[in-house]
């Protein structure tokens, strides 16, 4: 390479690694001028919750009812299906031993115990509900999950997750292929997710039959901190099908929840270096 040429890509790259370098000393000079005063801020412990309550019926819808385990179902003919939203406490509970660790947690769910350090609090991964379908009346009932939308009152329209990357929505495994990393440890705690997501998310193709129960759980995106009200939208819920296993009759339901959040300070940590009260 000629000098001419090595001074034109050289220019640029000096430039560059100036600036990083001044950049670096900078950060570096203020981290230790902190140390130095002793007053490296860490923020406050937050108690953070975010629930939703069925919202109130009107005296008219005859076919929906809530329950005193917070929940909502419709009910008609023999046939009950419930909805209920499942917050991350309850979420964990279910896989106690996978929401440990804090950011080798192998819930699928939730960020198990990992406080993210900016905030104070564990954030919520997903918004998660489970359907539970009793069927006492009909030969067969069956709907499809990944086309269950949840509707806020922002205006947004989230769809379900499904557990293939091969789903037209959102999938865990590409969600979860996009966190994996290489080594081993990584590829292990990629399966241990897909395992639960297989065994507790609500199975496509899944139909019902008479006398029979089913229970699964559907889920979306996290909620922005503005949505107060959501509705969980379950359409062309199959009742009756012909011989050739087409539908004939269906129905589309609806579940509308109230959100609410918990937020609080628990604890101010005093500065690194300062005498705690």
């Amino acid at each position: 390479m000629s000098s001419l040429r090595k001074r034109v890509y050289q220019a640029p790259l000096n430039r560059l690694g100036n600036r990083l370098g001044n950049r670096l000393g900078h950060c570096v000079g203020i981290g230790l001028g902190l140390l130095a005063a002793g007053c490296i801020i860490f923020p406050p412990k937050i108690h953070y919750n975010s629930y939703m309550q069925p919202s109130e019926l009107s005296s008219d819808v005859e076919s929906y009812r809530t329950e005193e385990d917070g929940s909502v179902s419709y009910v008609a003919e023999g046939l009950r299906v419930n909805v209920d939203y499942l917050t991350d406490a309850e979420l964990n509970a279910l896989l106690p031993e996978d929401s440990q660790r804090e950011e080798y947690s192998t819930n699928p769910y939730t960020y198990g115990d990992e406080v993210e350090g900016d905030v104070g609090y564990v954030p919520n991964r997903f918004s998660v509900f489970r359907v539970s379908v009793f069927n006492q009346t009909f030969a067969k009932v069956e709907f499809d999950p990944l086309e269950v939308d949840l509707l806020t009152d922002q205006g947004e329209s989230l769809h379900a997750y499904g557990i293939p990357s091969t789903s037209p929505n959102q999938s865990f495994e590409r969600y979860y292929r996009g966190l994996r990393g290489q080594s081993g440890n990584e590829f292990y705690r990629f399966e241990v997710r897909m395992g639960h997501v297989r065994s507790l998310g609500y199975a496509e193709d899944q139909p019902i039959f008479k006398g029979e129960s089913y229970s699964g759980l559907i889920v979306f995106d996290t909620l922005n901190p503005q949505v107060k009200k959501v509705r969980f939208v379950l359409p062309q819920f199959a009742l009756k099908f012909d011989e050739f296993g087409r539908v004939i009759e269906s129905i589309d339901c609806h579940f509308d929840f109230d959100r609410h959040i918990e937020k609080w300070t628990v604890e101010e940590h005093a500065s690194a270096g300062s005498p705690s009260q």
